[in-house]
């Protein structure tokens, strides 16, 4: 429950973030613009798309050294279908439903060692 949470509040934090701060480069596609918003070292932090101002299809998010941390889907606004979440000792994956948490799982990660 603890994930959740802290998930949905992660969820929010990038909704705010990447709807206040679209300057950082945008790209008109068709019905779509593609938004990507950087951090201020140069590295890619976000890359998503909005449709009538509101987000659309793929986000991807990215932590500091460009590593992939979050990838979800937007419909109309809404998260939908299947989020993962990595950090350094987990993946979670979170299934939604028009910004409903369906079901959630986690694995940690292991490292195998072979001779």
């Amino acid at each position: 429950m603890k994930n959740l949470i802290f998930i949905s509040a992660l969820l929010l934090f990038f909704n705010m973030y990447s709807q206040d701060n679209i300057n950082d480069q945008s790209i008109e596609l068709n019905d779509l613009i593609k938004v990507e918003i950087f951090h201020d070292n140069g590295e890619l932090y976000q890359v998503g798309f909005l449709k009538n101002n509101k987000l659309h299809g793929r986000l991807e998010s990215y932590d500091i050294n460009g590593n992939l941390v979050v990838i979800g889907e937007f419909n109309k606004g809404k998260k939908d279908g299947k989020w993962f979440f990595w950090n350094n000792e987990q993946i979670m994956e979170v299934n939604y439903n028009k910004n409903k948490i369906l079901s959630h799982k986690s694995w940690i990660k292991k490292i195998v060692a072979s001779n």
